[in-house]
């Protein structure tokens, strides 16, 4: 039995594939748009939390023998829970990463190693795009001075995410409900119309939409803020569908 760590449209091919090779799986989500965007017949979605002690705990009762994590290059928590519990059960984990856009070297990138550093950087601009989802926006309330005139949020138009931002303070004057992908053209529309003097954004790769975000924040001459990806504690991870599926052909 596979275990899918999942939640994102990368995660929904893989479980796609699976079922296509027969493969016996449970798929786990947290939020209702995770659910949704796994959601397949015949697949059976968890949605729930799991920390160490619940994760054990399903991995046990289900028998599973592969626990596939595919869950954002940013959800770090999840993965290392993940790798702990596989690591003392001695149950096989691997991780499905997209691959990284390359970034090019220049002074209009600025690299930030966590959200907190990423608020600080942005707090040196005038009018900040934000396109790091709802989770993380708290970071930027709190160390950019005035925020209320200088953020704009373009998040998921989910009412999960609204109210996260909402709680914090967001208004429709600062917020842009939408959901990608983002063509270079609609990404500097959006950069023009709010005047926007920097852009931040996280190393999430291709399917993340990070190419075109690059793209058109550099073309017009605007500041990329870059989140640079966590690093896990584990080797064993690929970044193709075909190697992933090899790797657990036998399984």
């Amino acid at each position: 039995m596979i275990l899918v760590l999942a939640g994102t449209r990368d995660s929904r091919e893989i479980i796609r594939s699976l079922k296509e090779l027969g493969k016996e799986l449970v798929a786990s989500v947290v939020t209702d748009y995770g659910y949704q965007l796994v959601s397949q017949p015949e697949v059976e979605v968890i949605q729930q939390r799991l920390d160490q002690a619940v994760l054990a705990e399903l991995i046990k009762k289900r028998g599973i023998n592969l626990v596939i994590d595919a869950t954002h290059p940013f959800a770090e928590e999840v993965s290392k829970t993940a790798i702990e519990v596989c690591n003392n059960l001695e149950v096989n984990y691997l991780r499905f990463e997209r691959d990284e856009v390359k970034v090019p070297k220049q002074d209009l990138i600025i690299e930030a190693n966590n959200y907190r550093e990423a608020a600080k950087r942005a707090n040196d601009f005038e009018r900040v795009l934000l396109t790091i989802g709802s989770r993380r926006l708290k970071y930027f309330v709190e160390e950019v001075d005035n925020w209320e005139q200088r953020l704009i949020a373009r998040i998921l138009p989910t009412w999960q995410f609204v109210k996260q931002a909402e709680e914090l303070g967001f208004t429709p004057q600062n917020l842009i409900g939408m959901q990608g992908p983002f063509s270079k053209e609609l990404n500097q529309a959006i950069l023009k119309r709010y005047d926007i003097s920097a852009l931040v954004t996280k190393a999430s790769g291709k399917t993340g939409g990070l190419g075109t975000k690059l793209e058109a924040a550099l073309d017009l001459g605007i500041p990329v803020i870059l989140i640079t990806r966590p690093q896990l504690p584990t080797d064993k991870i690929v970044t193709d569908y075909q190697k992933l599926l090899g790797e657990i052909a036998d399984e």
